[in-house]
């Protein structure tokens, strides 16, 4: 798709840490993180990073909302239903 920068955001430190470390881990899971550190190596463009998982709610409803749009738009004011669950969190 030739994208200039991707970000990825998990919810999971634990997995964010083991991309990031060099280590080697001996189980299946060590398994599949080398699958991603190699990945990540080929595209160098990609960045994965640890984010709370309070904040997927935002991101989540971000977007199923841009679904609803047929072409790309900019949002010059927060939406509603996005403030709605920002000012929940915030509580």
């Amino acid at each position: 798709m030739r994208l200039s920068k991707v970000s990825i955001k998990l919810s999971c430190k634990q997995v964010v840490d083991g991309i990031a470390r060099r280590l080697n881990i001996n189980s299946m899971i060590g398994a599949i993180l080398d699958i991603y550190k190699d990945s990540l190596r080929i595209h160098k463009n990609f960045k994965i990073s640890f984010i709370r998982r309070q904040a997927n709610n935002v991101t989540h409803l971000l977007a199923n909302v841009s679904l609803s749009y047929s072409s790309f738009h900019i949002q010059d004011h927060m939406l509603s239903c996005i403030k709605t669950v920002i000012i929940n969190e915030m509580s």
